[in-house]
C-alpha cells in the first residue's frame, strides 16, 4: 500500500506529465487540412482491420493474397497486442508485427498501427493494481476486459509512454507503416478513486482560480454545499438519493472529456516527437456522447470513426447513420474523415445482435460513408475470431475463410473505388444547413433527463431526417464553430448556453441567417444554473416569445394546428408561447391552453428564428416545416424520395457527384430531372433513374 507521500508525489508527477504533453503538442498541432488519398500514395483507402497474431503464419500469405484480389490496400494493425508487443515490463518484441507487414507490404497493402493502450496486459495490472478505474461505488475494477484503466494512474501514464515510445521508435522508418490510431474508442470508463478527485479538484481550481468564485458559480448555497477548501471538492460518485448538485456534476463531465482529450495527446506528442510525418488519427464512436469530440480530434491529422449500422432496428432507416458520418466529420471543421471500422458481417458479443443483412447493404453502407465525406474505408474485421468475447462478431470472412458473399460485395466495391478515386479526389460533402450540436446541453440532459422520454440525440435527428429525405445536405456544427457559411442553423433543445453562443447566434440571424429552436432552450447558463430570465432566457428577444407556462408530458394527447388547418400530433414537451414580437405558426388543440401558440415565426434583423415548442410525433410534420424552413431561407430542395433511398452529394470544382443508394429489398426509382453518367457502368442513366434494391449509383452530369 502506497503511504500518503506517495501517492501525493505520484499526483505530482502525473500533473507534470500532462501538463508538460498538453502544451508541446499544442505547440505541434497538426496540419489544418489533411488529403486521405494523397496520404495513402494516390490510392482510395480501403481496407479491413486485421489481426495477425490471431492467426498461424501459414495463414497471413494466403489472406493478403485475398485481400489484394478484393482491391484491399490498407490494414489496422494492432491495437490489442500490448501483451505480444511487451510480454515482460520494459522488454519488447516486434518480430511478429515486422513478419506480418513485410507480407502485407509485399501485396501493396500499408497499415495503420494502433497504439495497444486499449487492453493493459495481465502483468501490469499484477503489478500495479491501481491503474484500474474505480467505480462509483469505490470498488475497483478487475482484469478480464479492456478499457477499464484509470487515466490518473501514474503507474499507467508511465507504461502507456513506454510502449507508444518504443513502438514509434521501431516504426518511424518504415517505409510500410502510414500511420497512428491511438488507442481504441476512448470515452468510457468514468473513474471514481482518490486520483481521479485530486485531479478533478486541480481542474476546479485552474478554471475557477477561487472557492468563492467555485461556491458562486455552482450556487453551493443550496443545502449548505458551500466548500472551504479545494480537497473537500467531491466527485459525483453515488449518495443516498443519487442526485448531485447539476453545476459540479456538469463540469466533472468537461472534466472527464478533457482527461480523454489529455491522454490522446499525451500519446499524440509521443507519436509527432519519435515518429514524424506518419499522420495520427483515432477511432471515435459516432453519435457517443460521453466526450466532446471536436475537442478530442482537435489534435488529429484525420478523424475516423467506428460505423456499425446494424446497431439499428431498421437497416433502410438510413439518417441515423448519416448523422454519425456528418457529426464525425463536423468534428474537425467539415474535414473528409475516414471509417476505421465499417460494418463487415453481423455483430454480437454473448448473442448475435440482430439479423443478417443482405450482402449487398454492406457495400450500400460503405458507399453512405463515401458520399458523407469518407475517403477511407475500413471493414471491421477480416475474418471472425475463434477466439474470446467477439466469437459471434462477423468479419469479411468466416472463420473458415470461404469467399462468401460479403467477401464479393467487398471485392465489388474495391475494383469500382479504383476506377473512381480520381473523380473522389478534392471533393467534399457541403450544405447551406447546419445542425448544431451542443455537448454541455447533451451531458447537462444526461444530469437531469427532463421527462422519462426524453432524448436530445432524437431531436437532432428528427430535424436531420427531415432534411435527408428533401435530399438536403446538412452539416454538423459545434458551438465554437464558424457558423458564416450558412443559411439554416437548427439547435434543438439549446438547453445551456454561455454569453458567446449567444451573441454568434444573434450575429447569424442579424446577417440573414434563419435560426431554428426549440423546447426546454435557454434554459441554463455555462453553469448549469437555471437562468432568472424569463424563458428562453438569453434567446428570448431573438425568438420574440416569452414562456411563462409549460407542461411536461404525463402521456396525455396534444397536437398543434398550423395555419392551414392541418393537425399535428405532439408529445413530450409542450411550451405554451406568449408573443412578443413573433407570429404564431401553429396553436396548441387541447387542454387549458388549447389556441395558445406552440410554435412561432419572428424576424430579427434581415434573419429570423422559428421556435418550436414540443416534439412532433409524425416525420410529415418535420417534412412540411422542413418545406417552410426553405422557403424563407431561399433553399432549394431536392427530388422526391422512397422510403429508404438516400441522395447525397459531393461537390468538386461547382460540379456535384451524386450518390443514389437504395437500402430497401425492392427496386425503386427516382426522379432526377435530368439524364446522367453512371460513373461505376460508363452508361448513362435517363432521367427517371431506377435503382435495384441494395444497390447504389454514382452519378455525374455528362
Amino acid at each position: 500500500m502506497k503511504t500518503r507521500v506517495e501517492v501525493m508525489v505520484a499526483l505530482l508527477v502525473s500533473a507534470f506529465i500532462l501538463t508538460l504533453c498538453a502544451a508541446s503538442a499544442q505547440a505541434q498541432a497538426p496540419p489544418k487540412s489533411f488529403d486521405l488519398i494523397d496520404w495513402n500514395g494516390g490510392k482510395f483507402v480501403y481496407g479491413v482491420d486485421y489481426y495477425p497474431e490471431h492467426w498461424d503464419e501459414v495463414q497471413w500469405e494466403r489472406d493478403a493474397v485475398m485481400m489484394q484480389a478484393a482491391g484491399i490496400n490498407f490494414v489496422r494493425l494492432g491495437e490489442f497486442a500490448w501483451v505480444k508487443m511487451e510480454p515482460v515490463e520494459g522488454k519488447f518484441d516486434f518480430a511478429w508485427l515486422d513478419r506480418a507487414l513485410k507480407v502485407l507490404n509485399v501485396h501493396g497493402i500499408k497499415a495503420v498501427l494502433g497504439t495497444p493502450t486499449a487492453s493493459p496486459p495481465a502483468w501490469l495490472y499484477a503489478k500495479f493494481p491501481d491503474i484500474a478505474a474505480m467505480d462509483e461505488n469505490g470498488v475497483r475494477y478487475r482484469y478480464g476486459s479492456r478499457r477499464n484503466y484509470c487515466l490518473h494512474s501514474p503507474s499507467f501514464l508511465a507504461a502507456t509512454r513506454r510502449v507508444v515510445s518504443a513502438m514509434a521508435t521501431h516504426y518511424r522508418n518504415h517505409p510500410g507503416v502510414i500511420g497512428w490510431q491511438i488507442d481504441n474508442e476512448l470515452g468510457d470508463p468514468i473513474c471514481y478513486d482518490p486520483y481521479c478527485r485530486a485531479a478533478f479538484q486541480k481542474w476546479c481550481r485552474a478554471k475557477y482560480k477561487t472557492l468563492e468564485a467555485l461556491n458562486k458559480a455552482w450556487g453551493t448555497i443550496f443545502w449548505g454545499h458551500t466548500y472551504l477548501a479545494w480537497t473537500e471538492i467531491p466527485l459525483p460518485w453515488n449518495t443516498l438519493g443519487g442526485a448531485h448538485n447539476p453545476s459540479l456534476a456538469l463540469d466533472h463531465r468537461r472534466f472527464h472529456s478533457d482527461a480523454m482529450r489529455d491522454y490522446l495527446k499525451l500519446q499524440a506528442e509521443i507519436l509527432r516527437k519519435l515518429s514524424p510525418g506518419k499522420a495520427i488519427t483515432h477511432n471515435d464512436m459516432g453519435m457517443y456522447d460521453g466526450v466532446d469530440y471536436s475537442q478530442l480530434n482537435a489534435p488529429l491529422d484525420f478523424v475516423a470513426w467506428d460505423n456499425y449500422p446494424m446497431f439499428g432496428e431498421n437497416y433502410s432507416d438510413y439518417a441515423g447513420t448519416g448523422l454519425g458520418h456528418d457529426l464525425m466529420r463536423g468534428s474537425k471543421n467539415n474535414q473528409n474523415f475516414m471509417v476505421m471500422e465499417e460494418q463487415g458481417g453481423l455483430p454480437g458479443w454473448d448473442i448475435f445482435w440482430g439479423r443478417q443483412a443482405a450482402p449487398g447493404l454492406y457495400r450500400a453502407w460503405a458507399y453512405q460513408a463515401v458520399a458523407h465525406g469518407a475517403d477511407g474505408i475500413c471493414y471491421f474485421r477480416w475474418r471472425t475470431s475463434r477466439y474470446g468475447t467477439e466469437q459471434y462478431w462477423q468479419g469479411v470472412l468466416d472463420q473458415d475463410s470461404y469467399p462468401n458473399a460479403r467477401y464479393q460485395a467487398v471485392s465489388q466495391m474495391g475494383k469500382e473505388l479504383a476506377q473512381i478515386t480520381g473523380l473522389l479526389k478534392g471533393s467534399k460533402a457541403v450544405s447551406p444547413v447546419a445542425l448544431l450540436v451542443s455537448p454541455d446541453s447533451r451531458w447537462a440532459f444526461h444530469i437531469q433527463p427532463l421527462v422519462k422520454d426524453f432524448d436530445y440525440n432524437r431531436q437532432l435527428r428528427l430535424y436531420y431526417s427531415a432534411f435527408r429525405r428533401a435530399s438536403v445536405g446538412v452539416n454538423v456544427v459545434f458551438p465554437q464553430s464558424d457558423f458564416t457559411s450558412y443559411k439554416v442553423i437548427v439547435a434543438p433543445s439549446l438547453f445551456v448556453v454561455d454569453p458567446a453562443l449567444v451573441a454568434k447566434l444573434e450575429d447569424f440571424v442579424k446577417k440573414g441567417g434563419t435560426l431554428v429552436l426549440s423546447y426546454r432552450s435557454g434554459v441554463k447558463d455555462e453553469h448549469n444554473v437555471v437562468t432568472n430570465q424569463t424563458l428562453p432566457g438569453p434567446l428570448a428577444e431573438m425568438a420574440g416569445i416569452a414562456i411563462h407556462d409549460f407542461d411536461p408530458q404525463t402521456n396525455q394527447e396534444q397536437e398543434l394546428e398550423d395555419g392551414e388547418g392541418e393537425r399535428h400530433p405532439a408529445r413530450i414537451w409542450f411550451d405554451i408561447l406568449d408573443l412578443t414580437t413573433a407570429g404564431s405558426i401553429a396553436t396548441y388543440t387541447k387542454g387549458y391552453y388549447a389556441g395558445k401558440p406552440g410554435a412561432s415565426f419572428n424576424q430579427y434583423g434581415q434573419g429570423h428564428v422559428v421556435y418550436l415548442g414540443t416534439e412532433l410525433s409524425k416525420s410529415e410534420s418535420y417534412s412540411k416545416l422542413v418545406g417552410a424552413l426553405a422557403e424563407a431561407a431561399g433553399l432549394t430542395l431536392g427530388p422526391s424520395l422512397p422510403e429508404g433511398v438516400e441522395l447525397a452529394a459531393r461537390e468538386k470544382d461547382g460540379k456535384r457527384i451524386l450518390f443514389l443508394l437504395n437500402y430497401t429489398d425492392k427496386p425503386q426509382t427516382v426522379s432526377l430531372g435530368q439524364a446522367l453518367q453512371n460513373v461505376l457502368t460508363g452508361q448513362s442513366e435517363p432521367a427517371e433513374v431506377s435503382v435495384p434494391a441494395f444497390d447504389v449509383k454514382v452519378l455525374v452530369n455528362p
